[in-house]
């Protein structure tokens, strides 16, 4: 695998979302969903847009710029909601005095949700991810249909997603998800399973996923935390595809209006022979005031490494990210 592909998928995925099955309930209210299943019973107006720019360093290689542009938003009522976004990612390597395009990622997302009574809830989701890299055109879409009972302010249910990762080759797979969880006015919880089937014609195995999270509000704090772990087989070899993530992040109201929200972050991912390792920190200054919100945030890796074939590489990175939006 090229190098500079492999470091660009990993470091150029740095949108934030929040649940993948319980709606949203942080301050910001601005945050993108993960799932139908959670838009099912989501009723947030908002409009959002953010701009990004980074730079990595990767040891005895060269050095990966990229910028990032997303628009999203969302609205609903009792019965109808939706959610949408769109997200231009770019990123060149400089290897002096040559810059290069390494990868261009353009990706548009669309979740709908529908309550005829309140007990169930549906959802639907379609997502369309187009990737230039090294001269080729590749697309990857996903459709979703889940379902969601809700007693009180318990909701369980699940997803079906068909997944086509590559539209230059023949196969795709299915991701089936059942998850629950708990809501009210200042925490939620979830989590689930969820089993990514096997396609040979992908050379791709069975992978299952274990995740949690939830937010939790309190005066003028809130709680913010996700954690994945996912295990399987990349091919087909037992085993040999490992994935984990942790987040936690606290955001504090020190006046009326200003907030600040460092947190953490934890990737690991090992696929065959190559092995990746990257803890973030981060802190984010807001303005927010009457439906608006307005936030300055830095990202820095503090650790960063990755093993490709034997060979061991220190990562340097940081990004900067300005978002601006308007909750209805």
């Amino acid at each position: 695998m090229n190098k500079q592909i492999f470091v660009f998928s990993l470091l150029l995925s740095s949108t934030a979302f929040a649940n993948r099955v319980m709606p949203e309930i942080s301050k910001d209210g601005k945050t993108r969903h993960s799932s139908s299943m959670a838009v099912a019973n989501d009723r947030r107006q908002f409009f959002n847009s953010q701009f990004e720019g980074g730079s990595a360093e990767i040891q005895d290689i060269d050095t990966l710029d990229s910028s990032d542009f997303d628009i999203n938003g969302a609205f609903g009522n009792r019965v109808i909601s939706a959610e949408f976004s769109y997200n231009d990612n770019i990123g060149f390597a400089q290897t002096r005095p040559i810059i290069t395009e390494v990868g261009h990622n353009r990706e548009a997302v669309l979740l709908l949700g529908f309550r005829p009574v309140d007990l169930v809830s549906f959802g639907f989701g379609y997502r369309n991810i187009e990737r230039d890299i090294q001269n080729k055109n590749i697309n990857t879409f996903e459709v979703e249909a889940s379902t969601m009972f809700n007693i009180n302010r318990v909701s369980f249910g699940g997803a079906y997603k068909y997944v086509k990762p590559n539209s230059q080759r023949h196969g795709y797979y299915a991701d089936l998800t059942l998850a629950g969880g708990y809501l009210d006015e200042v925490l939620t919880i979830e989590s689930g399973l969820s089993v990514k089937t096997k396609s040979q014609e992908l050379n791709r195995g069975t992978r299952k996923e274990f995740f949690i999270g939830g937010t939790l509000k309190h005066s003028n704090l809130e709680f913010d935390t996700d954690f994945e772990y996912e295990t399987g087989d990349n091919g087909y070899e037992t085993g040999d595809y490992k994935r984990m993530k942790f987040n936690f992040d606290l955001e504090v109201l020190y006046t009326k209006y200003l907030y600040v929200t460092p947190g953490i972050d934890y990737r690991n991912l090992e696929i065959n022979s190559s092995k990746s390792e990257q803890v973030y920190t981060s802190v984010d200054l807001g303005y927010r005031e009457t439906g608006m919100d307005i936030t300055l945030g830095l990202d820095y890796l503090v650790d960063g490494n990755l093993e490709i074939s034997s060979q061991d590489i220190k990562l340097d990175q940081y990004r900067v990210t300005l978002g601006m939006g308007y909750q209805f």
